[in-house]
């Protein structure tokens, strides 16, 4: 993928997510119609740059403060990922390291997803 592909990705990833918000923020949520939409998105991602390349777009579009000094992510010392170009930089070496085939999570059966949450509610 080239690099002005990937940023035209990420743009389009950060218009839609902020057009979610502005909704939300209105009292509309739609997260239920457009849940799906993303696990396809996370999942081509994950497929693409390796689980590790999708978790630092992720981090980079959804978690990470683009203003905070406190929350950037180094190598070595060396900033990483803080800048659209440094991100895909980075991300393409994931994707060049990544010798796994993407296989899609295991499907909890409702017996694991209660278990999980008892052992989550006595923590």
């Amino acid at each position: 993928m080239t690099q002005e592909v990937f940023i035209y990705i990420l743009d389009k990833l950060r218009d839609q997510e902020k057009k979610l918000n502005d909704l939300y923020s209105l009292g509309l949520d739609l997260v239920n119609f457009t849940d799906d939409s993303a696990h396809v998105i996370t999942t081509m991602l994950s497929v693409y740059f390796g689980k590790d390349g999708e978790e630092w777009i992720s981090w980079y579009l959804y978690d990470r403060d683009p203003d905070g000094a406190d929350d950037q992510a180094t190598n070595d010392g060396k900033p990483i990922c803080y800048d659209d170009q440094s991100l895909w930089e980075h991300v393409e070496r994931c994707r060049l390291e990544n010798k796994e085939e993407y296989v899609l999570p295991k499907k909890l059966t409702l017996e694991e997803r209660m278990e999980i949450l008892n052992f989550n509610y006595y923590l």
